[in-house]
This record gives C-alpha cells, structure tokens and sequence, in this order.
C-alpha cells in the first residue's frame, strides 16, 4: 500500500480546513497508508484581523516540533505530500521547511489553497516574499482550489494545467437520511414559525452582525434563529447584547459538533450565511444536505461556484441586512428549494465524491 503525507491542521478548532482534512484523512485510509502532522499548535481564537500575525510564543511552540516533523519527513518516501497551507504570508511561511525538504527529495507535493483571499495578500507583499512564494508554489505538482472562479488568484504564477479544482464535501454523519428528509418537508406547515440557522464562527467578516440586524424586523412567534459558533472576541458585546434582549428569538448554542450540529442542521428551514469573506464554505453544503434553503452573497469568494440564488434560495448583499429579510419572507417553506439542494448534495458533494476528487488528482496528474 502506497504512504502518503498530509500536512496541515486537523485538530483543536473547527472551521472549513480542519473538517475537510479530517474527512480526507478518513477517506484516504482506504486506499493508502496515512501519515499526518497536525499544524495546529495553538487553540485561541482570535479577532479576524489578528489571526495570520507572526507571534513569539507562536513561533517557539512551532518550533518545539518542527525538528521532530522535518525528521519525519526527511526519512520517509511518499508516493507525494499533501498540505493545506493558509493564506497569509506567514500562514503560508509556516509549511516552507517541509516544502523546502520535499524540493531536496526530489518527492512530489500538493498545495491546497482553502480560501479566496491568496492573490489579494499575495499582492500586498514587498517583492522579496512574492519572490519566496512564487518560487515554492512553481515546484509544487499542482495546486487545488475549491472552485473555478478562483483560478485568477494563480494567474502569472502558476500555469493553468498545473491548477487542479476539488470542490467542498460534507461528512456522512451531518446527512440527513431519507427517512428523516421525509419526515422534515412532511411535517412543514406555513403557519408555523421559520427556523433559521446561522452555523459558523460569529466574525463580523461571517456577516452575523447583518443577520442579527435583520432579526429586528421579525418578531419571536415569526421566526427563530439558532447560532453557532465561537464569537469574535471584539464584537461579543454586541451579539450578547441581542442574546439577552430577544432570549425567546435567538438562541446561542456554542461550537456545536456530532449530534447537536446534526440535530440544528435538521431542524433548520433556512440557513443564512451572510458572509464577506469565503473560500467555499462547507456549512452551505451541510445545509443542503439536510434540505435547507440558502441565503447568502454569491459573489464572495467561491460561493457562486456551488451556489445560485434563482436556484439554492436566496443572494442576498452581505451589506444590506433588509435583502436578508426579503429573503427570508420569499422562502417560507420554499420545499421547492429545499428538495434541489438535497438532491444537489447527492450528485456532488458527498463524502465520497470529495475524496474521490482528491485521489483522482493525486493519481492522474
């Protein structure tokens, strides 16, 4: 059985690359011998503006195993090395010893970029550190992004056959089975109050503070929205300051994981992901795949790769909290929707299909 190497984070904190790297690890397993080194050192969460800072502290953790991990990958051979580096500068600084020891071995490795923002911050580099970039993603085999329209991000860096597309999947244990589809769009009566759902970090950039604003124009008996997520630190005395003026209306449920996300996935009728900055987010395929209607801004980021308004729900304008509103009014009970995204989930973005993506292009190129 051929080894292969992933690099990246997996554990700690719940967000889009750590639940795909977990799932793919899973899957891999099948089919090869799976190493991993787990990149995640530190567990704070932090303001969006601050995460992708070089910190001291940081730094010397990293580097407490880093010695241990070059080792690894310096007495090992892989049929190829498989990392999922960040977006920043120093994110993306972080895998260069393990890049640069894969370029002495002569061993092939992969880069999958997890988000939308490369080019931007690529661009907003002096010279020097797009020369150190540039010069690692040029040897890589190839680089994977999350959708077409992201392909600009590599244009002048790296050749377009060298750029490889996977989209997102979702974990078996998120699905809702047929049984349970039925009973959902069954039981759904338009008198009843919406169930809305907002399942992602609570960042300012998520666009939580759009959707909270939109919430004022319902009251308790028409809808209720669960959130969950850890909360930005600098804007948590706003959202607590909505939790305990509407307790009957919004309710917070933590980070939520295994049945608990499950059960809120379910239960949803529409899930709302206003959000500013996006590679592809895994939480709109989860709501598809327990038939829940979408609104968000298909212009950010990859989104407008898996998602269309006159199709999966509603596009509403990440700044503009009363397009929210329309749109949660047009889909009450939009089973319409609802059973498309269920059924989109199916053709595209299982488990399986997500890790068949990846081995294809770790095979086949």
């Amino acid at each position: 059985m051929e080894k292969i190497l992933m690099i990246g984070p997996f554990s700690k904190q719940i967000n889009g690359m750590t639940v795909a790297n977990k799932m793919l690890l899973s899957g891999l397993k099948y089919k090869y011998q799976v190493e991993f080194i787990d990149t995640l050192k530190e567990v704070k969460f932090d303001n969006k503006e601050n995460q992708g800072e070089f910190r001291l502290l940081k730094f010397l953790k990293i580097l407490k195993y880093m010695f241990k991990e070059i080792y690894m990958v310096t007495t090992n051979h892989y049929k190829c090395i498989y990392m999922t580096p960040g977006q920043s500068f120093y994110g993306f600084a972080r895998f260069i010893p393990y890049m640069l020891v894969a370029i002495i071995k002569k061993q092939v490795f992969y880069l999958h970029i997890h988000g939308s923002k490369f080019r931007e911050i690529y661009d907003r580099q002096p010279k020097l550190k797009q020369f150190l970039i540039k010069f690692f993603l040029k040897r890589a085999k190839g680089i994977i992004l999350l959708g077409d329209s992201l392909r600009f991000m590599f244009e002048g860096i790296v050749a377009q056959d060298r750029i490889f597309i996977c989209e997102n999947g979702v974990e078996d244990r998120f699905v809702a089975s047929p049984k349970e589809l039925e009973t959902k769009i069954k039981n759904k009566k338009i008198e009843e109050k919406q169930y809305v759902l907002f399942l992602s970090n609570l960042m300012e950039d998520k666009g939580i503070l759009t959707l909270l604003k939109a919430s004022e124009s319902f009251s308790e008996k028409e809808i209720l929205i669960n959130l969950a997520g850890k909360i930005e630190p600098k804007i948590e005395p706003k959202i607590m300051d909505y939790l305990n003026k509407n307790p009957e209306k919004i309710i917070y449920n933590g980070v939520v994981d295994g049945f608990r996300k499950k059960e809120l996935l379910l239960k949803s009728d529409i899930f709302i992901l206003p959000s500013k900055d996006e590679g592809q987010p895994i939480s709109i395929l989860e709501a598809y795949a327990n038939a829940c209607s979408v609104i968000t801004d298909e212009n950010v980021g990859g989104i407008g790769d898996i998602f269309s308004g006159n199709i999966n729900g509603y596009a509403c304008d990440n700044k503009d909290y009363f397009t929210i509103v329309e749109g949660i009014k047009k889909l009450k009970f939009d089973k319409n929707s609802m059973m498309k995204n269920y059924n989109y989930y199916n053709l595209y973005f299982t488990e399986k299909e997500f890790v068949g993506r990846i081995v294809d292009i770790l095979e086949n190129n």
